[in-house]
């Protein structure tokens, strides 16, 4: 392989990591991401560097290149999968924390096999429209076309 197409390669396998970093660095509300993917206020909180209500690309390149070289551990100004899973961890870390609070019924650090199935326990009967005690796809699309 040429150096030039060694280097058009890793430099596509940058482009790539930045892209799928603004992902990871943007899955949690403390990078800016709504509810339905959207970017809310929360971006402004994590963007706007110098606090004057204003975001540039700049201000935005800056914490995203920041993010990359937090994770970056071998330096070599991209992110492998194992670099990667660090940071999709370090944002998502606050979900999966709230889920698991969201299971812990009792608050004692601990969620048991009744906490954690309870939330489903009544899936059937809640999605189930013709009392049948099943639950088929039919009913589950029907019950997401309905919410749209």
């Amino acid at each position: 392989m040429t150096i030039t197409k060694k280097g058009l390669l890793m430099g596509a396998g940058g482009v790539i990591a930045l892209a799928g970093l603004t992902d990871a660095s943007l899955a949690d509300g403390r990078h800016g991401r709504g509810h339905h993917g959207g970017f809310g206020p929360g971006l402004f909180e994590a963007y706007d560097g110098n606090g004057d209500g204003r975001l540039t690309a700049t201000e935005i390149e800056g914490v995203r290149q920041s993010r990359l070289a937090e994770f970056d551990q071998d330096g070599d100004g991209s992110l492998s999968l194992e670099e990667y899973q660090a940071l999709w961890m370090d944002a998502m870390r606050e979900r999966m924390v709230d889920r698991f609070q969201s299971h812990d019924d009792d608050g004692d650090g601990l969620v048991t096999s009744e906490e954690f199935a309870e939330p489903f326990g009544r899936i059937v009967s809640r999605l189930d429209r013709n009392d049948d005690g099943e639950l088929t796809a039919d009913e589950m699309r029907r019950r997401h076309r309905d919410r749209d």
